[in-house]
């Protein structure tokens, strides 16, 4: 380990005692390893932490002592005696000496004590460093020695100043601190002379200066220098910093290099000399102004006045100062000027005064006088500080200046800006208008107080902690839309704000108070949460809407679609967005991408059947309907689209279609048939001869034409059936009647019409029934002619009478012919619905046959059953309730 002799009697010469012994301070806390520094007479000047906590000492109480006194006891006093005279009077250092401390924790401890001499060249200011390093054991010798050498550059990397050893005449760098290589730019020195690491450094003196602190021996201390070095790029950067170039001594007490350590200091100088610039530009402000301006002392002594004063009145500073300004008051005006004065002076209130002054002319001119009280940052009052305005012209015209006055109250006082100036660390309201007062439920009465007296509802509430988060940092904050609870009426209500807090300087840049303006957003803040209530329940409803609800933004981009959308497509969200286009039949799809771009551009409802496909593949129709929503000014916000699937409406259209063919060639046959036979009996009649009447096939005829109006008559009756069902208007004439005698006569019926088919009744079981005879007979025959109709290859057919349940009865019909296949059994049963419609010819009929006889049967609250297989015949039954109704009949 080595420690440098350092000559404090030419540290004296550029630094007063007082700052040697901070700097000897300064030394003991940049090492690692406990320290001491004393004076001639062995008092301790300085010592670091790591000594007091080995020694169990506080450094105060040691700082003047002479060390053999220290910690009396814990060492040989005798041989630490001896060993410092053997330095001061030699002038030599010491090394490695072993000593037994003993300590307090850690009992007898073998030490290595290193003693240097600072150099001077009088002894009476010689100084003496001395460490201390543990060892373990004997004998440590030149390791120990390099060991602590090691520590020392280590503590001199990690030091918080920047610190460099150069060695040699020309000035080598052998150690630099982590800090200096920080200063330098992170560039390699070590090794390198100063001139070869900092060539940028050549004409800014600082070789010059190290070449003479090398021969002379003699320390520099430099202050607040001005530094310029290379930060790449042809960029330079600009520092301050205080160093001191102390030479370090060889064994033989000969320079052997410099030791360097250095402050930047570049913020405080730049700090100053903006204070110096803003104090200048402020003064310069003030005396360019077009007023005077003017300050006092606390006592009301003029202690400043602007040019303006001077060039107005022609007085010089020294005529001025104190109450000398009073002197150019007019004689009449100047005891109630200065009286008027000194009371708010005295009270620390506003000032303000209207009186005549001698102008520079030798003519009295009326000025007005104002001033108002000024208090620092503590809320101290440090005086008045106002200005003087001429108003002759307007003094002249009082009544002018009244009414304007007037106006300008009414416009501060009906700001609709709530504004507010607090003072002082215990915010002061020091100013506060209507708009602000309004703001917090409050009267004029809260001027003058604190916030904290004038608002105790905002106690528990943050901004009493950013009102002196920015008095104590100076750094505005800008609140948004916060939420703060006021009481007003009586009740603490809560509303929503944006305002600001500005930190507001005096001249000496001194934060003395905080301005606030404020703005109530509290309808907006509410108005946006009911907004997005009301979004989430459109969500939420749109959820829940059988339709399928999507939303586009004002340029027709899709942007979201509800759950029925991602049920029918199977897709997510997202993909639904990026892929909506395709979903869309191909047939379909760029009319409808067309007239959806026509309705975006015009801002125009848009409406269209379109197919759309679901996740299986298939393709349904849907009506599709879209329609822009506006804001007041008639801009598009968004689009809503809701898609309704029609599939069973666009079937239904196809079976009306096909029913209405159906229709006009079943009533065309036999109205053609019929016309047919008119005109062939008529064109027989008609003949001259009548000996050929005998021989006219009169009866066929006739026969056929009344079978094909019977035929006519049914399908009228059907679709007269039909329009009732469908108006709710179908009537039922009840009564009480036998099922199975209406079963022998609708069969006997159907045989005088149909030999070619064997009709078998069987009756199991005989009941009544209260019903509408008519109309189940109408069943009955339905179920007969569609067993007759479809049993091409079958003539056998069983009609069976039998027993439901305890109270019904039961009729079926059964037949041998193709049979209907399971699916289609319900299927049956809807309008227009045909099976075999592709053979028109074998089975022709409306396809409302069935449909009517099973709203007949559930009009008596009965219920039809079908038992069928393809090729295998069918068996249709309808069951009614055999409960006796009165005798007289009732509809």
């Amino acid at each position: 380990m080595f420690f440098s002799i350092l000559n404090f009697r030419e540290i004296k010469k550029v630094m007063n005692e007082s700052e040697v012994k901070d700097y000897s301070q300064l030394m003991a806390d940049t090492l690692r390893e406990p320290v001491l520094i004393l004076d001639n007479r062995y008092r301790i000047l300085a010592v670091n932490d790591p000594f007091c906590e080995r020694f169990d000492v506080i450094r105060e109480n040691v700082h003047g002592e002479l060390v053999f006194d220290l910690q009396e006891g814990c060492w040989d006093i005798s041989a630490l005696r001896e060993l410092l005279e053997s330095i001061l009077p030699k002038k030599r250092s010491i090394q490695d000496y072993n000593m037994n401390i003993r300590s307090a924790d850690s009992g007898e401890l073998l030490v290595l004590v290193n003693a240097s001499l600072l150099k001077n060249s009088g002894q009476e200011d010689s100084r003496v460093l001395l460490s201390f390093h543990a060892v373990i054991e004997q004998g440590v010798g030149e390791r120990s020695r390099r060991f602590l050498e090691k520590n020392f550059r280590d503590i001199l990397i990690h030091a918080p100043a920047m610190i460099c050893m150069l060695r040699g005449p020309e000035h080598i760098f052998e150690v630099a601190n982590e800090r200096y290589y920080q200063l330098v730019g992170n560039r390699t020195v070590i090794g390198k002379t100063v001139r070869e690491a900092l060539p940028e450094v050549k004409n800014q003196g600082f070789f010059e200066i190290l070449d003479e602190v090398y021969t002379g021996g003699k320390p520099y201390y430099g202050k607040e220098v001005p530094l310029k070095l290379d930060v790449g790029g042809g960029a330079t950067k600009s520092s301050y910093v205080d160093f001191l170039y102390q030479p370090t001594l060889d064994a033989k007490g000969e320079v052997d290099g410099i030791y360097v350590h250095a402050v930047d200091v570049t913020e405080q100088v730049l700090a100053r000399e903006k204070v110096r610039e803003n104090e200048e530009r402020l003064t310069m402000m003030i005396d360019t102004v077009p007023a005077i301006i003017w300050i006092t002392d606390r006592e009301g002594e003029s202690i400043f006045l602007n040019k303006n004063w001077y060039r107005y009145t022609g007085q010089v500073k020294k005529e001025a100062a104190g109450y000398g300004w009073s002197r150019v008051v007019h004689p009449e005006d100047r005891e109630a000027a200065v009286e008027n004065f000194k009371i708010a002076n005295a009270a620390r209130q506003d000032f303000s005064a209207t009186f005549r002054v001698l102008t520079k002319s030798g003519a009295y001119r009326w000025v007005i006088d104002k001033g108002n009280p000024k208090f620092n940052s503590k809320g101290e009052y440090e005086g008045m500080i106002g200005t003087v305005v001429d108003i002759h012209e307007e003094k002249v015209k009082e009544q002018l200046l009244k009414e304007k006055e007037h106006r300008i109250r009414s416009i501060v006082e009906e700001a609709t800006v709530a504004t507010a100036v607090y003072t002082g660390i215990e915010m002061k309201i020091e100013l506060a208008n209507e708009a602000m007062i309004e703001l917090w439920g409050k009267d004029s009465s809260v001027r003058g107080r604190t916030l904290r007296e004038a608002l105790p509802e905002l106690k528990d509430q943050p901004f009493h902690h950013l009102l002196e988060e920015v008095y104590t940092t100076g750094e505005m904050y800008w609140g948004k839309e916060e939420r703060v609870n006021l009481e007003i009426d009586g009740r603490l209500q809560t509303g929503y704000y944006n305002f600001n807090y500005k930190p507001l300087r005096n001249e000496k840049g001194e934060i003395y108070g905080i301005l606030n303006m404020a703005q109530d957003v509290t309808e907006i803040v509410r108005s946006r949460e009911v907004l997005k209530e009301s979004e989430a329940y459109f969500r939420q409803m749109a959820d829940l809407m059988p339709e399928k609800v999507s939303n586009a933004d004002p340029d027709g981009n899709f942007n979201y679609f509800n759950q029925n959308w991602l049920d029918y497509t199977g897709l997510k969200s997202e993909e639904l967005r990026d892929k909506f286009w395709e979903i869309v039949h191909p047939e379909d799809r760029k009319e409808v991408r067309a007239r959806w771009q026509h309705s975006v551009d015009r801002a125009v409802n848009f409406e269209m059947e379109i197919r759309l496909r679901n996740k299986e593949g298939r393709y349904k129709w849907h009506l599709s309907r879209a329609e822009a929503v506006k804001d007041q000014q008639g801009a598009i916000q968004k689009w809503i689209t809701i898609n309704t699937q029609i599939q069973k409406l666009k079937e239904e259209e196809k079976r009306k279609e096909d029913f209405l063919k159906m229709v006009s060639h079943e009533l065309k046959t036999p109205v053609t048939s019929i016309k047919g036979y008119v005109q062939l009996l008529l064109s027989i009649l008609n003949k001259e001869d009548s000996q050929q009447l005998p021989a006219v096939p009169l009866k066929p005829s006739l026969e056929r034409i009344d079978h094909q109006i019977v035929r006519l008559t049914r399908l009228i009756s059907e679709m007269l059936d039909l329009s009732r069902i469908e108006e709710n208007k179908l009537e039922l004439q009840k009564e009480r009647f036998s099922l199975n005698e209406l079963v022998n006569q609708t069969v006997q019926d159907i045989n005088y019409t149909n030999t070619q088919h064997e009709i078998e009744v069987i009756h199991d079981h005989r009941g009544e029934v209260y019903a509408d005879k008519d109309r189940i007979g109408q069943v009955l025959i339905n179920f007969i002619t569609n067993a007759i109709k479809y049993s091409p290859e079958s003539q056998y057919i069983q009609i069976q009478v039998k027993k439901a349940g305890k109270e019904e009865v039961c009729v079926s019909v059964k037949d041998r012919g193709i049979g209907i296949a399971k699916e289609n059994h319900k299927k049956i049963f809807k309008r227009f619905y045909r099976i075999g419609v592709e053979s028109k010819e074998t089975y022709a009929g409306f396809g409302i046959g069935l449909y009517l006889a099973n709203e007949i049967i559930e009009r008596h609250k009965g219920y039809i059953e079908i038992k069928s297989e393809i090729g295998r015949g069918s068996e249709f039954s309808f069951t009614l309730t055999k409960v006796l109704a009165p005798e007289k009949d009732d509809k």
